[in-house]
């Protein structure tokens, strides 16, 4: 496949599937989370220092996937953001509402930069989905893999 996959929160939750599908295809993995060093919401500009070829904008941490977006748009390296069914949630929780205008950020930026920007509604068990049950989603987490797999394999031949 020849392209190098940066992951944002690879070692855990959806983040660690992607990792671990990526390579299963035979792509090169670069992860970066808290759980091998990189803070980044206090500081995503260090994930630029490592050469990859495109990025998977995954890990939710304030409002570090805006950053991400940002610098990958300014560096010119194609981008992958990981959205959320939140922006269509109705919330009250502060929590959540913070979660959800971060979200609401970074698909608006993905559109103006024309990033990619996937999303998936939530399991029936999240509590988000006592108040929207609009929002559970019939996709499998398998299913939501691949998409992101088909996504890159769509972009190795931009690359």
């Amino acid at each position: 496949m020849g392209i190098t996959v940066g992951i944002t929160g690879h070692t855990n939750g959806f983040g660690k599937h992607i990792s671990a599908k990526c390579k299963e295809v035979g792509y090169t993995v670069e992860g970066f989370s808290r759980t091998n060093g990189y803070d980044l919401l206090f500081n995503a500009d260090a994930i630029f220092e490592t050469k990859f070829d495109v990025i998977v904008n995954n890990a939710e941490a304030g409002n570090a996937q805006v950053n991400i977006c940002l610098l990958a748009n300014r560096k010119k390296i194609p981008c992958i953001n990981i959205g959320s069914a939140i922006t269509e949630a109705k919330v009250t929780k502060e929590e959540y509402i913070i979660k959800k205008q971060n979200k609401l950020a970074l698909r608006n930026i993905s559109t103006t930069l024309n990033q990619k920007y996937l999303t998936w509604g939530f399991l029936q068990d999240h509590e988000l989905t006592k108040d929207n049950p609009n929002l559970i989603t019939e996709t499998t987490l398998e299913e939501a893999v691949q998409e992101v797999i088909n996504e890159l394999a769509s972009l190795q031949y931009n690359v």
